[in-house]
């Protein structure tokens, strides 16, 4: 047989072949139910992403969450709330304080330290109260610590994820953010901080805390695209027992992956700005 003859025969097998396989695929039907439920598996310690906040309580107060309207994202007032368990100390600290919002709501002098731009501090920052597109977190996991970023002023905090434990309260300096350890218990990611800042309030209500305060964070995704996130404090110089927070529910929000919203840092030159954000239920007037 000759070199032309060959190649020839070897394109015929080659044309052959793939027919063979275009009919196959074509006769071969949907991909079996497995591998269906496999291609909508996510993995639960993949919390890495642009969290937006759903829940209309944007408060740390125990009050049970509520989705709010995808339509009116504008949030009212929630109103009154059941008291936390303060100690002496702590209903003094509480009524110490000027909130534009809430049971202890002032008129005028309000003295709301995030109203005078002053950091807002964990957990505050959690919840995310300003309006959008303000109200979003980023969470970055980075091997030995995961980041977490927020929208409003471009805060930022870590959690260190290499098994170190959280030093002495002695050995720690106050920061407005705390010093913060993390670990996943099965599917959840439980976080743990110490050394806060006691200038920051919890929330807009005015609830206060001490330089003593014990922050669990306890993160769980309810799916791919949903993320829970419920809080206790001890702080025996303000609480007489454990506080836990009311749940609060996140979403995924892919459309805002890799792109942040104008920067505004809440200092004099943007201060029209700032106004606008708080509304004037919160800043002082």
């Amino acid at each position: 047989m000759g070199t032309t003859t060959m190649l020839a025969a070897r394109g015929a097998k080659r044309r052959d072949w793939a027919a063979y396989v275009v009919v196959l695929l074509m006769t071969a039907g949907p991909p079996p139910l497995h591998a269906q439920q496999n291609e909508d598996a996510f993995d639960s310690r993949n919390l890495s992403g642009n969290w937006e906040r759903e829940t209309a309580i944007v408060t740390y107060s125990n009050v049970p969450g509520s989705f709010r309207s995808p339509v009116n994202r504008q949030l009212p007032d929630q109103g009154p709330t059941a008291e936390p368990p303060f100690t002496e100390e702590g209903r003094r600290l509480y009524l110490e304080n000027k909130p534009g919002y809430g049971p202890n709501r002032r008129e005028f002098e309000r003295n709301d330290p995030f109203g005078r731009c002053e950091p807002a501090g964990i957990p505050r920052n959690l919840t995310a109260e300003i309006i959008e597109p303000h109200d979003t977190f980023e969470i970055v996991q980075a091997g030995d610590r995961i980041l977490q970023f927020f929208e409003y002023r471009h805060d930022w905090r870590e959690i260190w994820m290499d098994g170190r434990e959280l030093p002495a309260l002695e050995e720690t300096w106050p920061t407005w953010n705390g010093f913060s350890v993390g670990r996943f218990e099965g599917d959840t990611l439980v976080v743990e901080t110490i050394g806060f800042d006691a200038r920051t309030w919890l929330d807009k209500y005015g609830h206060p805390h001490s330089e003593e305060m014990r922050l669990e964070e306890r993160y769980r995704l309810l799916d791919a695209d949903t993320l829970e996130l419920t809080m206790t404090i001890w702080d025996p110089t303000i609480y007489s027992e454990p506080w836990q927070s009311d749940t609060k529910i996140y979403s995924l929000n892919t459309e805002r992956h890799g792109e942040w919203d104008e920067q505004i840092y809440c200092v004099p030159a943007e201060e029209f700005s700032s106004q606008e954000l708080f509304g004037t239920g919160n800043t002082i007037e």
